[in-house]
């Protein structure tokens, strides 16, 4: 850790003529690339991504994601247009299959792979990626904002707070996110310590005790599996009350915060919070591109206030839209759906801030509604210390479902194709599908192509799975439910 003091730059206003030249270089690095691996090709990464991420792979950990369980058991299932049998078969017109039972993500002996930094998929910008495990999945808690500056304010600035305490509490349920602010203070909601500046005085410089404490946690938030959305500022907050131009002193902070946390594996780089309330949008794309420059790897996000336009479709440096947006699971839904349809596939969407979002069966339900329309999932209100930890184990349910089933990059929300009242479908037509049913003792899709496929059960309140195989000859089919699987249920279905 590096704990020689970095000292400030004086405050100069950058030319408008300069910056245009240094965005413009940034743009023509940012946009040059190369093709990406196959859409659920996990083990295949694009060169240009290795080069990136060499550095930043080296100190990456891998946290294993649970363990099989459970014994073998067997289902028979009978519809016009499926039939399932056990191991025992009965007849000829019958197929055989076996189930197997878990509470948790299955395990694989051998060596584990060596996991590289997230960054945006190299060929579906859709969606994040890590290498050595594939395309990637959020769902966790939109807390504490104030993480950082939990805790009794010491002499050198850094705090006694319960932060190693909030991460030992996160770490076995699953959730993989939290949320927090760089900037609190000169107009955020913070207060005016919460901030990591020598004598919280922008024109003194980063304090290196705080950088050297803030290392620590965001590390063992990566080793944890726990992806740090790190806010530069907090809404309404602006230290160098700048207007449309990014100043030498800030670039200067930007640009040493950037390179001092470049190295965490699990990390997302957000400018600002509510950003419209402060900072002009020419000035947001001045500090991606800034971030950008000194970390070419990990994905960039803009926070905005309600609504579901996105500000910056067509900014190189800006790999993801965190919205705000209100309502009960079907107005989520909705909402989401917009947001992915407009992004057609060149950003990603983060349903960062919903209000009243509550917990139990509301929050898994309002989690699986947007999951299941194309946006990551962060949990307003969800501090940690608060948080039942069963809240916590569902998001991490969720995102072990998903990341077993990588074929949901390629998937558009097709409700219409629901055979379950209620229920909620992400698919590909005929080859891949993920349902989400609030309470269903059946489920079922239509578009499917006749031939074998598999099933995954899901029970989303305990994490109870099992998985089978099947054979459909028509082009829809129902399944009821295992044994062990409650009410609420979650099933994906891939051809295989």
């Amino acid at each position: 850790m590096d704990s020689t003091p970095v000292l400030p730059t004086p405050t100069i206003n950058l030319p408008s003529a300069f910056v245009s030249i240094l965005l413009g270089s940034l743009v023509c690095v940012a946009c040059a690339g190369s093709e990406g691996p196959a859409d659920t090709d996990a083990s295949a990464s694009t060169s240009a991504t290795a080069s990136a991420t060499a550095s930043a792979t080296a100190s990456a950990s891998t946290t294993a994601s649970g363990s099989s369980g459970g014994s073998d058991s067997s289902v028979t299932t009978t519809t016009s247009d499926v039939t399932t049998t056990s191991e025992s078969t009965t007849s000829e017109s019958t197929t055989s299959t076996s189930s197997e039972t878990s509470t948790g993500s299955t395990s694989t002996t051998g060596a584990e792979p060596e996991l590289g930094p997230l960054t945006v998929h190299p060929s579906n910008p859709a969606w994040f990626y890590r290498e050595g495990q594939g395309p990637y999945f959020v769902c966790g808690p939109g807390d504490p904002e104030d993480f950082f500056f939990r805790g009794e304010l010491l002499p050198d600035g850094t705090r006694n707070g319960d932060q190693d305490a909030l991460i030992a509490k996160i770490a076995p349920t699953g959730a993989n996110a939290i949320y927090f602010q760089a900037v609190r203070s000169h107009g955020g909601d913070g207060e005016a310590t919460h901030n990591p500046f020598i004598g919280h005085d922008p024109e003194q410089g980063l304090n290196p005790a705080v950088l050297d404490q803030w290392e620590g946690w965001l590390m063992a938030l990566s080793d944890a599996g726990v992806v740090p959305f790190f806010f530069i500022y907090d809404d309404d907050t602006d230290p160098w009350s700048s207007g449309s131009n990014v100043t030498a002193g800030e670039q200067a902070f930007v640009t040493q915060l950037v390179e001092r946390f470049a190295d965490v594996p699990l990390l997302v780089w957000v400018v600002a919070e509510e950003y419209a309330e402060a900072l002009p949008a020419s000035r947001i794309s001045a500090l991606a591109a800034i971030i950008r420059e000194n970390d070419p790897v990990h994905p960039i996000s803009i926070h905005q206030n309600q609504g579901l336009d996105f500000d910056f479709p067509d900014d190189p440096n800006i790999d993801q839209f965190a919205l705000q947006w209100d309502g009960t699971p079907v107005e989520l839904r909705d909402g989401i759906k917009v947001a992915f349809a407009d992004a057609a596939g060149a950003y990603n969407v983060n349903m960062s801030e919903a209000s009243q979002w509550g917990t139990g069966q509301v929050h898994r339900e309002k989690s699986w509604a947007i999951a299941t329309a194309g946006a990551y999932v962060m949990v307003l209100g969800m501090d940690i210390a608060s948080t039942p930890e069963a809240d916590l184990e569902a998001c991490g349910h969720l995102v072990d479902f998903f990341h077993a089933t990588p074929e949901f990059i390629n998937m558009v929300s097709h409700d219409e194709l629901a055979l379950t009242p209620g229920s909620y479908v992400f698919a590909v037509p005929g080859q891949s599908y993920i349902v989400y049913a609030p309470a269903a003792e059946t489920v079922g899709v239509a578009g499917l192509q006749p031939g074998s496929y598999t099933l995954r059960w899901l029970d989303p309140t305990t994490g109870a799975g099992t998985e089978e195989t099947v054979e459909v000859v028509g082009s829809e089919a129902s399944w009821p439910r295992p044994a062990e699987i409650g009410a609420e249920v979650a099933l994906s279905v891939v051809r295989n």
